[in-house]
């Protein structure tokens, strides 16, 4: 889980992972959640609820989290990277995990990074596409399923202006709005009606005018031009929003949102922001992570709530007004209001949401306000 501010964007990361990461508006980077292969970068492996500062760690832009691990793109174009690295996704030619951060060496004049289960990519500023980690799907856009240590380039790819990572697939944005798609398909992510394993990048077929795009762990949510929302691949929690649970290897509409300004995708469920800063949300909702005020049954006992359960929500529900971003993850969100206002929601076992508690959130919490 990755939040930025005060862009009113959603930031990446949704694909899963129990920590979380803040990057204050003056360039630091702040910690809270798992810590059991460094991902806070605090040089230790205790676990956190309340954010804490990584040292040593400034001029920052933006930054993104996989799954226990986290990376982090400085001013000058650098890349960073700490925690998880069995797979080779901290790009340092090595499977040894981090718990500080370290340069990824092989990159320069990045703009844009992503992360996942174990893969990460970086976007440079001539539009070019780098990746690294695990590729046992093809992921890694190389024209092979080889692991990758170390940064290689994405082959057949240029005028990149986007990045996403989903669990096991890669998505980018062209200049020219459209689409392309590489990596595992067995739910049909890559949206070429297909079920087929792809390790070279193509265009999505019937997808014109994305203007910006996510990636939950095996589907994909992007927004039109025009402020509709369009999904694909994985829908067994309904987080395709079109009131069904069947997966789609093609392109669908989902039905009735439109004037939106941002998208974003959790592992198993999705969300939307529109221009009057209300929040959209559907798919998953077993750990309460779409913040409409109840959960599966078990979390319900948990917390002793009468709450009627709610395992997921086929269809997009409304759940948050005010907001100017949203950072989702798979089973907990944060969420920036117009008045600097920070909150969260959802699982918090490791005290990912930052509250100084590891009890779970059905409703926004305020944890912070950021100072302007």
């Amino acid at each position: 889980m990755t939040f930025t501010a005060p862009n009113p964007v959603f930031t990446d990361q949704g694909v899963g992972g129990s920590h979380s990461m803040l990057l204050y508006p003056d360039g630091t980077v702040w910690t809270c959640g798992n810590n059991d292969c460094g991902q806070l970068g605090d040089g230790t492996k205790q676990n956190r609820s309340i954010f804490k500062q990584v040292m040593n760690l400034n001029e920052i832009v933006a930054v993104s989290s996989g799954v226990n691990f986290s990376l982090a793109l400085k001013k000058d174009g650098t890349v960073w990277g700490w925690g998880d690295n069995s797979s080779g996704q901290l790009g340092d030619r090595t499977k040894t995990n981090r718990s500080k951060p370290l340069k990824i060496n092989g990159l320069s004049n990045i703009i844009a990074i992503g992360s996942s289960n174990a893969h990460s990519l970086a976007l440079s500023s001539e539009g070019v596409v780098w990746s690294w980690g695990n590729n046992g799907s093809g992921e890694i856009g190389d024209g092979t399923t080889l692991l990758r240590t170390r940064p290689v380039q994405v082959i057949e790819l240029n005028d990149v202006i986007a990045i996403r990572c989903g669990n096991y697939h890669s998505v980018a944005l062209k200049a020219d709005k459209t689409v392309w798609s590489w990596g595992n398909n067995v739910l049909g992510q890559l949206a070429d009606g297909t079920k087929k394993n792809r390790s070279v990048p193509k265009q999505v077929k019937g997808l014109a005018g994305i203007i910006s795009l996510n990636a939950g762990i095996a589907h994909t949510i992007a927004l039109k031009n025009d402020g509709t929302v369009w999904t694909w691949g994985d829908n067994s929690s309904g987080q395709l929003g079109n009131g069904t649970k069947s997966y789609k290897a093609t392109v669908i509409k989902v039905p009735g949102l439109s004037n939106f300004s941002a998208v974003g995708a959790g592992g198993y469920c999705s969300f939307a922001l529109k221009n009057d800063g209300t929040v959209w949300a559907w798919g998953n909702n077993n750990t309460g992570q779409l913040g409409v005020g109840t959960a599966g049954s078990h979390v319900l006992e948990e917390i002793n709530s009468d709450e009627t359960p709610l395992i997921e929500s086929l269809v997009p529900l409304k759940m948050f007004t005010d907001a100017a971003a949203i950072s989702t993850d798979s089973n907990h969100s944060f969420a920036l209001r117009n008045d600097n206002t920070v909150w969260s929601w959802g699982k918090n076992n490791f005290g990912q949401l930052g509250d100084g508690s590891t009890i779970v959130k059905l409703l926004p919490t305020n944890i912070l306000t950021f100072n302007e």
